[in-house]
């Protein structure tokens, strides 16, 4: 039985050998695709209009600004949704920027106030939504997540934006 090629321990050797090239090449190309999110401008914004979402806004007063005319809405630089800069929202900043996320009329114009590269949805979960969905024919979804607090209650803030 010497000197036979496929033998008992040959065969368990390159099955091995096989399941560990393969789940090398899967974890390779998993941290890949992470990298590249990373890296990629689209996610840069997100995270930047999910960052600036937990601030007053400026004015910090910006909702007495905002109504269904868009000549108001040019005087808002930012919106955000905290009370301060801490992790606190405001409800009634969250149930007046869904409002205008909602709207046609408005949904535009607080794409351009917050920089959006793309299309936009916000979700805080426990909350209302802002905002549409990305819709199943974008080429490209990215998202970005924050920690807050409503209430007292721990809050997620997520911010998508997409391209068509």
């Amino acid at each position: 039985m010497k000197g036979q090629y496929f033998s008992f321990d040959a065969v368990v050797a390159t099955v091995i050998m096989v399941v560990a090239i393969t789940s090398l090449t899967a974890y390779w190309f998993g941290v890949q695709s992470v990298v590249e999110s990373r890296n990629n401008p689209m996610y840069g914004d997100a995270l930047r209009i999910a960052e600036s979402l937990l601030s007053p806004g400026s004015p910090s007063n910006w909702t007495e600004y905002a109504s269904a005319r868009s000549s108001d809405l040019n005087s808002i630089k930012q919106i955000g949704i905290a009370t301060d800069f801490g992790n606190g929202l405001d409800r009634s900043k969250i149930e007046n920027l869904g409002k205008l996320a909602s709207s046609n009329s408005t949904y535009v114009s607080v794409g351009k106030i917050m920089r959006a590269t793309g299309d936009y949805y916000i979700v805080v979960e426990q909350t209302n939504d802002m905002g549409s969905p990305p819709p199943a024919n974008a080429t490209e979804v990215v998202a970005a997540h924050r920690g807050a607090v409503l209430d007292g209650k721990p809050m997620r803030i997520q911010v998508y934006l997409w391209r068509q």
